[in-house]
């Protein structure tokens, strides 16, 4: 059943490089897809490279290397990660139905609440997986990731159980890749558990800091510690059933992130729309619904989309 699986990956950063080396590295056939083009020429030139947690370097075929979601059209992908950052994706779903064909399986490996829920829209639940990822990286050059941790494992989870099948195979592929990686039936948790901890992104971008260095300053701990426990207020109000000290849990997690640079302040400063919409907004939008307040949540929302603006031209 391994070989049935053509695997296509859409964004070759961090998320879909680390991802798509170790699978390579086993010997799997894997398609990228990148509109980056001097980190692709880079890859089909030298391979992908990944540094410090792992290092190794893997070749694809030059065939593999693709600049655009087009030229997946003949190359018999059944199953597609997408890696993209969670704001493109209602850009690229409408190009993905166009050139997949029926039965294809789309997996979100993306960051943000709810991605499954808009590939289902296009594909059907039967066809939609949720890949929640617990590794984190940079690039650090063209055709080089730094892989900064794994706390792992990764969970790989289906809104229905008629994907359940090729979901189990699939966290035993990437299991076996060497990404800890296992089924759970209860996706949802741990796609909250996740999507809160990311809600300290913003911190970190509007203050220039590293994870490490966001969490050991007093107050911007403070801050952090707020924005988590409106999520998990949310989250309970939504019947996710977390434990009592799970904001502990919360804090000593991101504790041990290290001089880590959140993916949010590399859209920032490249000019790239941010995922807030999927974290923090998310966050606010359910706290409405649920008669939860959520004040620092909604403070970050709106510096980040200050943050977002155009550059003014002073001339």
């Amino acid at each position: 059943m391994v070989d049935k699986f053509k695997i296509g990956i859409i964004g070759i950063g961090p998320t879909g490089g680390i991802l798509a080396a170790h699978l390579a590295k086993m010997g799997h056939n894997v398609v990228l897809v990148d509109i980056n083009k001097t980190h692709m020429d880079k890859i089909k030139k030298k391979g992908l490279t990944l540094t410090n947690l792992k290092t190794f370097n893997v070749k694809f075929p030059k065939e593999n290397i693709c600049y655009s979601i087009n030229e997946l059209e003949n190359k018999s992908i059944n199953t597609l990660f997408i890696a993209v950052k969670a704001s493109h994706l209602e850009e690229i779903l409408p190009k993905i139905k166009k050139i997949v064909k029926p039965g294809t399986t789309l997996i979100s490996a993306q960051n943000g609440f709810d991605t499954e829920e808009l590939i289902a829209e296009f594909v059907g639940e039967e066809n939609t997986i949720r890949l929640v990822i617990n590794y984190a990286g940079n690039i650090i050059e063209d055709g080089i990731i730094r892989m900064s941790f794994f706390n792992p494992p990764n969970y790989l989870g289906v809104l229905t159980t008629k994907a359940e099948e090729k979901a189990r195979k699939l966290a035993e592929i990437i299991n076996s890749s060497g990404l800890e990686t296992i089924f759970t039936p209860d996706i949802k948790k741990y796609e909250w558990t996740k999507c809160i901890l990311n809600t300290i992104s913003p911190v970190c971008v509007t203050t220039h800091t590293t994870m490490k260095q966001t969490m050991g300053f007093e107050d911007t701990r403070k801050i952090c510690r707020e924005i988590l426990r409106e999520g998990i207020e949310v989250a309970r109000a939504r019947g996710l059933n977390f434990e009592p000290d799970f904001l502990e849990k919360c804090m000593n997690y991101l504790d041990k992130a290290g001089h880590h640079r959140v993916s949010m302040e590399a859209d920032i400063n490249a000019g790239n729309p941010s995922e807030i919409g999927f974290l923090n907004g998310k966050i606010v939008e359910y706290g409405e619904l649920e008669g939860i307040p959520t004040p620092y949540n909604k403070i970050f929302v709106s510096l980040i989309k200050g943050c977002e603006l155009p550059p003014v031209n002073r001339d």
